[in-house]
Order: C-alpha cells, then sequence, then structure tokens
C-alpha cells in the first residue's frame, strides 16, 4: 500500500473518529441512568456503529493479477 493511500485511510479514521464524538455525546447526556452506566451504553452504542466503519476503512484490497 502506498503512502498516499495510507494517508486517505487516515484522514477517514481521524473524520470517523470525530463522527463518534457526536453520535455518542447525547447517550452520555440524555439516558438517565449514573455516569459508569451511561458510558458503557454509549460504548456499545458506538461498537455496533463503528465496527462496520472501522471494517471499511481497514479493509485489505486485493491484488488481482
Amino acid at each position: 500500500m502506498d503512502k498516499s493511500r495510507k494517508m486517505k485511510k487516515f484522514i477517514l479514521y481521524l473524520i470517523r473518529w470525530q463522527l463518534s464524538t457526536i453520535i455518542l455525546a447525547p447517550c452520555i447526556h440524555y439516558l438517565p441512568f449514573d455516569t459508569l452506566t451511561k458510558t458503557i451504553i454509549a460504548n456499545l452504542i458506538g461498537g455496533c456503529i463503528f465496527f462496520w466503519i472501522d471494517k471499511f476503512i481497514f479493509k485489505e484490497e486485493k491484488n488481482e493479477k
């Protein structure tokens, strides 16, 4: 993988990282539980969403020869 491809993946990952804040912050703010429980729930939700995005970002391309 060349450097430009790695940089594109890194930039996508940084954008995804910022999106996680936008999605998970409401969970922390609005859920009616204690802080630890809200954090656990928010991270479970984040894992369910961002697993697929990370899988897409970090998938290995197969070389066709």
